[in-house]
């Protein structure tokens, strides 16, 4: 019995360090994202008003990478717990009621994830099949840009699910 624990344990393990790979992989991708979008901006402000001349797509670029950032970045930051709160009512409550709305909070986060990652995968098949395109500077498949809402938000809907089933030990104390 022993010999099935340490299995099934080795299995849980291997899953989350997968998925924290997942995880870390968009975070990674997210920042570099942001790199280029910082670089794109600068080269095309310097394009704009030292050469006198524009540079076509980068605002649309910039725009679908700002996207991907927060999809790619939010389950990493959830994991990290670095996300904004507003802890009005968590500041009054007890462990025992901090703890709770702790976990129900994250279960009303995974459920709005799910929403998410149904409606828009439903939304990427519609664009694929229909073949919407995005009219602007650059013509792009509306799916390029829809497709990470899902795929973002089954990983944060994931991490919710972790954070739930695992809280902290304890929660922030009351500061001031």
């Amino acid at each position: 019995m022993t010999g099935k624990c340490t299995d099934q344990n080795r299995s849980e393990h291997g899953a989350l360090r997968a998925f924290d790979m997942i995880v870390n992989a968009g975070a990674v991708i997210a920042a570099c994202l942001l790199l280029a979008v910082m670089l794109m901006t600068t080269v095309k402000v310097i394009f704009r008003y030292g050469l006198r001349e524009g540079l076509i797509g980068v605002d649309q670029i910039s725009g679908t990478s700002l996207l991907y950032i927060a999809f790619l970045g939010a389950a990493w930051v959830l994991r990290r717990e670095e996300h904004v709160t507003i802890d009005l009512l968590v500041g009054v409550l007890k462990p025992p009621g901090r703890m709770r709305l702790h976990v129900l909070s994250s279960l009303l986060g995974a459920a709005i994830c799910l929403f998410l990652v149904v409606f828009g995968t439903l939304e990427v098949i519609t664009s694929l099949q229909k073949g919407i395109r995005i009219p602007a500077e650059i013509e792009i498949p509306r799916a390029v840009n829809l497709v990470v809402i899902p795929l973002g938000s089954l990983l944060l809907g994931l991490q919710f699910i972790r954070r739930a089933w695992r809280p902290p030990r304890s929660l922030p104390e009351e500061e001031g």
